[in-house]
């Protein structure tokens, strides 16, 4: 997501490369505030939810501002924002490291998701499942953008996203720890319904119009695709993955 011009000022940024987050809607705003993630700047409209967003700004000393909607609209580049718009840092990617630790039991693995709203349900998803974190690659994919974090309603700010430059030497090493990589591929794979979940599993989803690059289909150990009519060609990514990750995480003898 492009930086509004108050971001730009204020120099929201890490290390110079990442831009800073501008988060809007009051559940992605109240997540912020919950988590342990930076929150430099509220400002708030009139709504029936603003004494809530106060208090949680308090409790973290979070300077707060009344604003207009038409600043509101300006500084979020949308008018979804519900009255409640939030400036951060940069998204705190986590080391490759959380997700090979014994007490990560399941990881989300994508490979080339571009549409940052298809990130966020993504990422909604993962977390309604409990999925132990999420991995994504350097290059050919979205990063957690203030949209992803609105479609996603928040619930990313407290779970590991590792974000990674080479994604077939990252599942390389999850599998030397343990886990076993489930591709998730349109056609050709074991029927979704019919396969037994790993107990430690890694779902590797490719993103939209291409999928799975080659050399990542070939660094699974195992392949399933969801049966449908012949007359459905594809799914949505979010919608595919969603149903993918309830199969092999959500029925996963740890889960």
């Amino acid at each position: 997501m492009r930086s509004g011009r108050t971001t730009r000022r204020r120099g929201f940024a890490a290390g110079g490369t990442e831009p800073g987050l501008v988060v809007y809607g009051v559940n992605p705003v109240l997540e912020l505030l919950r988590s342990a993630h930076p929150c430099t700047r509220l400002l708030l409209g009139r709504g029936p939810r603003q004494h809530e967003l106060e208090t949680a700004a308090g409790k973290r000393g979070v300077p707060v501002e009344v604003a207009e909607r038409t600043t509101l609209d300006r500084l979020a580049r949308s008018p979804h924002h519900q009255g409640a718009v939030a400036f951060s840092p940069a998204f705190s990617y986590a080391p490759l490291e959380r997700l090979l630790a014994p007490a990560c039991r399941s990881v989300l693995a994508l490979d080339g998701v571009q549409d940052p709203r298809n990130l966020g349900a993504i990422l909604r998803t993962a977390g309604a499942f409990g999925v132990g974190g999420v991995l994504l690659p350097r290059d050919r994919s979205v990063g957690v953008t203030g949209v992803v974090v609105a479609t996603a309603a928040g619930v990313l700010f407290d779970r590991p996203v590792v974000r990674v430059p080479n994604l077939v030497q990252a599942l390389g090493r999850l599998k030397e720890s343990g886990f076993w990589l489930v591709a998730l591929v349109p056609r050709g794979g074991e029927p979704l319904p019919a396969h037994s979940p790993p107990e430690r599993a890694v779902l590797v989803a490719g993103g939209e119009g291409e999928g799975l690059r080659p050399l990542v289909r070939r660094t699974c150990d195992f392949a399933v695709s969801i049966p449908m009519q012949a007359q459905v060609e594809s799914l949505n990514v979010g919608v595919a993955v969603g149903i993918a990750l309830y199969e092999v995480i959500g029925r996963s003898p740890t889960s």
